[in-house]
């Protein structure tokens, strides 16, 4: 009498602590999208204390921006031409960082959208940087 035993190992996959999210919105004949990991606040102070303002120091001393959520890169991609702060943004997809401040953010809309996080961010790649004005809100 011969026997066969097969053992088969499994991942349970289990909901991450940033969960993905992909949002979907049209502007008139325009598809904006955006792909993001949602940080989890859970009673923390964000900004300026978790999300550092200005560039945040690396352990190797490399500066980078926000990844503008957690995880992978955040992508933000157009299905047409846009002007963002009056600036011209070619269609496609771009990885979406920012460099926060207490009173203005700086929004740049990288080539470069596959890279994981920020950790390779290389201002050459950037397709537009836009300066915003910050304003405090109420965090539902």
């Amino acid at each position: 009498m011969i026997s066969f035993t097969y053992q088969m190992n499994a991942q349970l996959l289990t909901p991450r602590v940033s969960p993905q999210a992909k949002i979907t919105q049209y502007v008139g004949i325009s598809r904006v999208c955006i792909e993001y990991s949602r940080p989890s606040v859970n009673g923390r102070s964000i900004w300026g204390k978790l999300v550092p303002y200005g560039l945040e120091i690396q352990p190797d001393g490399s500066e980078i921006p926000w990844r503008a959520g957690a995880n992978e890169n955040t992508i933000i991609t157009f299905s047409h031409d846009v002007k963002v702060e009056g600036k011209h943004l070619g269609a496609g997809s771009y990885g979406l960082h920012m460099i926060p401040g207490e009173n203005e953010w700086l929004v740049i809309f990288s080539r470069n959208y596959s890279s994981w996080g920020s950790f390779t961010y290389d201002k050459n790649e950037d397709a537009l940087r836009v300066t915003v004005k910050s304003q405090p809100d109420t965090f539902l």
